[in-house]
């Protein structure tokens, strides 16, 4: 303390140390900074301790210091994050688990979400996913969304994949419907397509134009 220049007299670390009522002793208030290894004043102490608004006493601080880089749990580290105020959103926490390395694969992602409460339905959760960047495409989305257990008919992926706008024509459901492996035969593809219109493009022979068939599942043989 004297080194930095800001205590000059053992009166003012005293009255320093009864402000904070933890220290009674100069012994302990160099040990308490040196322990620290990161504030060698003890202006800077009280400084930290009041910006964060939670920390009144000295122990409260020590151990608030030593809690960082000593987290070892996501739990621990939300708590300690929104304890001090640092994550408000659901980006900021995720970039803060990404940054701390503790969040890996998606499927960790998910799960952490899903613990804390934070989605609660399959269009919050793809959501969420375009919005870090970890969804792309369609195939992607139906991917995770099957490794997730949230399809498990087709009937299910195609109301999905309507909700979240990512088909607007027959064309592209047929399409992203065979991309994915989900229809094999004409049959699946119109038993798919229900009781409306349908409208095919027919791969034509080689060499000659498409053939468009304007199909009615209530058709006569």
């Amino acid at each position: 303390m004297q080194t930095v220049g800001l205590i000059h007299t053992l009166e003012q670390c005293l009255n320093r140390m009864q402000t904070v009522g933890l220290i009674h002793t100069l012994e302990q208030c160099l040990n308490r900074m040196q322990t620290v290894g990161l504030i060698h004043t003890l202006e800077q102490r009280l400084n930290r301790m009041q910006t964060v608004g939670l920390i009144h006493t000295l122990e409260e601080c020590l151990n608030r210091m030593q809690t960082v880089g000593l987290i070892h749990t996501l739990e621990q580290c939300l708590n300690s994050m929104q304890t001090v105020g640092l994550i408000h959103t659901l980006e900021q926490c995720l970039n803060r688990m990404q940054t701390v390395g503790l969040i890996h694969t998606l499927e960790q992602c998910l799960n952490r979400m899903q613990t804390v409460g934070l989605i609660h339905t399959l269009e919050q959760c793809l959501n969420r996913m375009q919005t870090v960047g970890l969804i792309h495409t369609l195939e992607q989305c139906l991917n995770r969304m099957q490794t997730v257990g949230l399809i498990h008919t087709l009937e299910q992926c195609l109301n999905r994949m309507q909700t979240v706008g990512l088909i607007h024509t027959l064309e592209q459901c047929l399409n992203r419907m065979q991309t994915v492996g989900l229809i094999h035969t004409l049959e699946q593809c119109l038993n798919s397509c229900g009781p409306d219109r349908v409208r095919m493009v027919v791969p034509p022979p080689r060499g000659q134009q498409p053939i468009l068939l304007i199909l009615n599942s209530k058709f006569d043989e």
